[in-house]
C-alpha cells in the first residue's frame, strides 16, 4: 500500500469510527460495517481533504475497500493532472 492508501484508510477509520485493523482492502464495505451514513461522512471528509468531488453513487456497499481506494486515487490523480 502507498502512503496515500494508508492516509485514506486512516481517514475512513476516523470518520466511520471503525477499528483500522478491520479495514482490509479485500473486505466489502458492508462487511466492515460502513453504512450509508458513514459513507457520506467519509466521502465528505475525503472531498474536503483532497479538493475533489465524488459522486454520491460512486461506491456500492458491495465494493471492496481496495476498489473504493482505487476509485478515490483515480479522482485525486485526475485532479492533479
Amino acid at each position: 500500500m502507498s502512503g496515500r492508501d494508508e492516509e485514506l484508510i486512516d481517514l475512513i477509520a476516523e470518520e466511520a469510527l471503525i477499528d483500522k485493523a478491520k479495514l482490509d482492502p479485500s473486505a466489502k464495505l458492508e462487511d466492515i460495517g460502513l453504512d450509508s451514513v458513514d459513507l457520506v461522512s467519509v466521502i465528505f471528509a475525503i472531498e474536503e481533504k483532497y479538493g475533489i468531488e465524488i459522486a454520491e453513487d460512486a461506491f456500492d456497499r458491495s465494493d471492496t475497500l481496495g476498489v473504493v481506494i482505487g476509485k478515490i486515487e483515480a479522482l485525486i490523480d485526475a485532479k492533479a493532472a
